[in-house]
């Protein structure tokens, strides 16, 4: 009647290996439905994984079932943390990864026709023996206390968390029919306490858009107002410390929806936006950035250009490069992090060098637009750059102006690159996470993944790593992979997947793959 509880009993003081008899085993315990569906075999490995189910209603004002999913991740990550309990290894541990600021969908917590939790369980241990008296009590008393006070909520608190949830995806789904690529309300706080840090900072100049790029958005919440950002060329300059990159910095995150109390609950932009920076060293395979690089001094073909050595500029061309071929044609620039000779050119020199191996992005900035490419651009105040831009914003003391700038007539000519297909692929087993990093011991090279900005969690770089190890992509597309990945629930990786995954684009995926040396591809 009780398997959970049978077996526990019965190889309790036994080898901690015996702790697998518990997978697959179900328990019906107040209402919800307990099972172990990963268990570990040592009390220092990987916790356990237990699944939790049970009947849950949802309101009927809720239209998005992640903004309740986000709401109910906080609150089961605060209650595991309260009822967690530590020995050897990871003996008593209850919990979940901590959330970031971003609303995200993640393994955690999901709502299908039931409410579904899983959480990580370290099984007791002493000196590597089941201590299965601690085991029933954990399972039986603090995990069912800790979801009944994940579900004890006030309904006002929840259905604050779901609006702002709401209204943000109403506002994106507006963007394209205005003509935006992102939207930042007024009243937005915009700078953060620390630089790596997400918090707010108290006494900021809250966000007030100039006159001439205001505009009203209606939601079934209400209108909002707010700066809104064209698709088009838009720079962002001033001077030092006023507030260039911080605007950036949250049109950045704005692909992603923001708790309540952030700051940031009104900066909305498109999905698809893209923060490219330099990555001098990395690898790159075949990609053709002969729109922007050409007539190198050793002849080699820019049409497929590999290496694993990239320098800042040909690694800022084949980021820009390898997004537009799956699809990608938002993209964001600060001139702080990036190849300055990839950025723009000083024509006044141009007496004296004999060869001209580089066209600039703003040389071709106006020839992208016509091919549907969009950048925000933050420059210190760069005149060829200024001159590139449909629309110049001027930062002073956090505060945006429009200015008019004489605009430049001239555009060199810009060509999507080629559609490439991978020829090879490695094997990846066992890919692991170390701090922005992925490893495996099938790659040469971790894959380094703190040049994309956007990645918010762990979770999603876990999601990446599991991808990877599927590994049956050899002669497809990378275009054809990302429409692969973007059509890919986080539960169709695996049917065993902790708490610690969570929601990626399709673009951040493909980042990833095309920094794996070695992988080759042709066109």
């Amino acid at each position: 009647m009780n398997p959970l509880l049978t077996a526990l009993r019965r190889i309790h003081g036994q080898s901690y290996k015996r702790y697998r008899e518990l997978l697959g085993k179900k328990e019906k315990i107040e209402g919800m439905e307990l099972s172990f569906i990963r268990v570990q075999g040592d009390p220092f490995a990987t916790p356990s994984v237990l699944k939790i189910t049970m009947d849950f209603h949802v309101p009927e004002y809720v239209k998005h079932p992640a903004g309740v999913e986000d709401f109910l991740y906080r609150r089961l990550h605060r209650e595991l943390a309260k009822n967690s309990m530590r020995g050897e290894g990871h003996s008593g541990f209850l919990g979940i990864p901590k959330p970031s600021h971003a609303m995200l969908r993640r393994t955690a917590v999901r709502i299908d026709s039931k409410l579904e939790f899983r959480v990580w369980f370290g099984l007791p241990a002493r000196r590597r023996r089941v201590l299965g008296d601690m085991a029933e009590e954990m399972l039986f008393s603090r995990i069912p206390k800790a979801v009944k006070e994940t579900l004890n909520y006030r309904e006002e608190e929840m259905k604050k968390h779901v609006e702002e949830y709401e209204i943000q995806e109403e506002i994106r789904e507006k963007l394209k029919e205005k003509g935006l690529i992102s939207f930042v309300g007024n009243g937005s706080i915009l700078p953060r306490k620390c630089g790596d840090c997400e918090e707010k900072l108290s006494n900021a100049v809250p966000f007030q858009s100039p006159p001439e790029l205001d505009v009203e958005i209606e939601t079934s919440y209400g209108s909002f107002s707010g700066m809104g950002i064209k698709r088009g060329i838009t720079i962002i300059a001033g001077t030092a410390f006023h507030g260039k990159s911080t605007l950036l910095n949250g049109i950045r995150d704005g692909i992603y929806n923001h708790i309540p109390g952030d700051g940031r609950e009104r900066v909305v932009t498109d999905r698809r936006a893209f923060k490219i920076r330099a990555e001098d060293g990395r690898s790159i395979r075949c990609v053709d950035i002969s729109s922007f690089i050409y007539d190198l001094p050793d002849s080699r073909d820019t049409r497929c250009f590999t290496t694993d050595n990239a320098s800042g500029a040909t690694s800022m061309a084949a980021g820009i490069q390898e997004l537009v071929e799956i699809g990608a044609d938002i993209f964001l620039i600060d001139e702080d992090t990036s190849a300055t000779n990839l950025l723009f050119y000083d024509s006044q020199s141009s007496r004296l060098f004999k060869h001209k191996t580089v066209s600039t992005i703003t040389e071709k900035a106006r020839a992208m637009k016509e091919k549907g490419i969009s950048l925000v651009i933050v420059s210190s105040g760069t005149m060829p750059i200024l001159k590139s831009g449909d629309t110049v914003i001027i930062m002073e003391d956090y505060r945006p102006r429009v200015v008019n700038v004489e605009k430049e007539q001239k555009s060199e000519e810009y060509e999507k690159p080629m559609k490439r297909i991978i020829v090879s692929f490695p094997e990846i087993r066992k890919m692991k996470i170390h701090g922005s990093w992925l490893t495996a011991k099938d790659l040469k090279r971790p894959i380094r993944m703190e040049n994309n900005e956007q990645i918010k969690e762990d979770s999603q770089l876990k999601t990446i790593g599991k991808i990877m190890e599927y590994g049956r992509i050899e002669g497809m597309k990378f275009s054809d992979i990302a429409k692969l990945v973007e059509n890919m629930s986080l539960f169709d990786i695996s049917h065993s997947l902790g708490p610690d995954y969570g929601e990626i684009r399709s673009i951040d995926f493909i980042f990833a793959l095309n920094r794996i040396q070695e992988i080759r591809a042709r066109h």
